[in-house]
């Protein structure tokens, strides 16, 4: 394995199985001597694996040409914090991390931090956002064929590194959601933006469709999210809502993005894209969610699926299921 000791506090454990599961192919921890979470994790083409989380550790394994060698920091965060219990302490605030694994667990081939002079990677403990065990620390991973990376996640930098895009301005609040795109081996952003209003904003999710056009989603609190003309759901509804974007491959514009949620609380967790770029998106709602006719659906439940054509402007499909 690429690192065979423990660094400290929390660390990344990697572990690789074999397809029916019976035969470890590589164990390694991933981290430095204060805490790491993992977030999402994903094959890139030649079946590296990307990792993105977040580490309060100054020692974080970074490689010679990464795009961030330093660690930045933020505020504190111990296990007890604003009166709730925290999964994991980052006591020297957090950066995000992503780092590229060789195919054999071996070798680190790429490895950097990622973040400004506050907290990145974390939503507050005080944050709307925050309703279940572990949403503190959501963001997402992906690949193209050319190998290029992008990051879906939230920041409370202003100087986050923002470069080449449509937003480089933070707007305020507990956090804006972050989007960006690095070269393969990590030694550049190739563009990053802020998306967010005046409240907390984090995004979860992110797919790309065939014609290289980001897909993301992921939780809002601001009256001004910048939903587009035409959008399925124009205007916040609820004190948190689920909200969607198309953003062009280069980074320079927002094609469309909505909200979608009720009067109370919302989140979208997880997008996916079908073949004619059609697009779902699974949830959390409370509240009086739509139903569309013929749909499966457990009346009163607490998790939602919707499907939208590609322009987030005409609702499909749209359920609720769970134990009602």
């Amino acid at each position: 394995a690429f690192q065979t000791s423990y660094g400290g506090i929390f660390d990344v454990a990697i572990l690789k199985y074999d397809s029916t599961g019976h035969q470890l192919l590589y164990a390694s921890y991933l981290g430095g001597s204060y805490s790491e979470t993992p977030h999402s994790l994903v094959m890139d083409k030649n079946q590296n694996l990307l990792v993105l989380g977040t580490t309060s550790s100054s020692n974080f394994p970074v490689t010679p040409t990464a795009f961030q060698q330093q660690f930045h920091g933020g505020n504190p965060i111990p296990q007890l914090y604003s009166g709730k219990e925290i999964p994991i302490p980052y006591e020297t605030g957090s950066d995000l991390f992503i780092s590229k694994i060789s195919k054999d667990g071996t070798t680190l081939l790429a490895s950097t931090y990622l973040g400004g002079s506050d907290n990145d990677g974390l939503n507050p403990n005080t944050s709307p956002l925050v309703k279940n065990y572990g949403d503190q620390m959501r963001g997402d991973i992906i690949s193209d064929n050319l190998g290029n990376i992008f990051i879906s996640t939230v920041s409370s930098s202003p100087d986050f590194p923002v470069a080449n895009s449509f937003n480089s301005t933070y707007q305020g609040g507990d956090t804006d959601a972050v989007i960006a795109k690095l070269t393969s081996d990590l030694s550049q952003v190739v563009w990053a933006a802020f998306m967010g209003g005046l409240a907390a904003d984090a995004s979860h999710t992110i797919q790309l469709d065939q014609a290289g056009n980001i897909f993301t989603g992921g939780g809002t609190a601001s009256t001004n999210f910048p939903a587009t003309v035409g959008a399925y759901q124009p205007t916040l509804a609820g004190d948190v809502d689920g909200w969607m974007a198309k953003i062009k491959g280069d980074g320079s514009a927002i094609l469309n993005c909505t909200f979608t949620g009720t009067a109370l609380f919302n989140q979208v967790y997880f997008l996916d894209l079908d073949k004619n770029k059609n697009v779902y998106v699974y949830g959390q709602t409370v509240g009086s969610f739509p139903v569309t006719s013929g749909a499966y659906n457990n009346p009163n439940s607490g998790q939602f699926l919707q499907k939208f054509d590609s322009t987030l402007s005409t609702l499909q499909l749209s359920t609720v299921f769970g134990s009602g």
